[in-house]
């Protein structure tokens, strides 16, 4: 599981705010839950961009709490199991290892262990033996959501600043709201 927390100094919004301080906690919860709305989007879009995944529903994968005027956090939890190799970008050809591109651009890596080579099956997963007998077999899978959303490198580094200046954003708008 992946947790991404966005919280706000609720003294700065007061300060902001001058004479009407007493609503600075509804105004910084409304714009912790916008800013973790658009945060979710651009993680779900940015792990598009980053990962050759074609798995649908990756944007439900991640959960949001949503602040409120007494816990000034908004968190965004994604969950979820390994997803199978056959999701991602993958090649397989006859008599050769199947090969398989995670990460856009880092090239088709072949799925041979040892020796034992993958394959792709019927069912279009990728399989791979345990060892030299004929079975057992095994389905081959790569990254979790989680894995992918909080990867620094990839996804959420990379999010990370858009975040926060979208939080100041949606801080100044909802004070302007508020004081017409």
């Amino acid at each position: 599981m992946s947790t991404i927390r966005v919280t706000i100094d609720d003294a700065k919004v007061k300060k902001k705010l001058g004479d009407l301080k007493d609503k600075s906690p509804r105004v910084a919860a409304k714009a912790l839950n916008k800013t973790a709305k658009d945060a979710r989007k651009k993680l779900a879009d940015k792990a598009r961009e980053a990962y050759t995944v074609k798995k649908k529903g990756f944007y439900g994968e991640m959960k949001i709490k949503s602040a409120t005027a007494g816990n000034l956090d908004a968190i965004i939890r994604s969950s979820g199991s390994p997803i199978s190799l056959s999701d991602f970008s993958v090649r397989a050809r006859k008599g050769a290892a199947a090969a398989a591109q995670v990460v856009k651009g880092s090239g088709f890596k072949p799925l041979d262990k040892s020796g034992i080579k993958a394959w792709k099956g019927m069912n279009g997963l990728i399989w791979q033996r345990k060892g030299a007998p004929r079975l057992p077999v095994k389905v081959l899978r790569s990254n979790s959501v989680p894995v992918m959303i909080g990867s620094e490198k990839h996804v959420y580094g990379i999010i990370k600043p858009d975040i926060q200046s979208d939080l100041n954003r949606n801080i100044e708008a909802e004070i302007k709201k508020l004081t017409g």
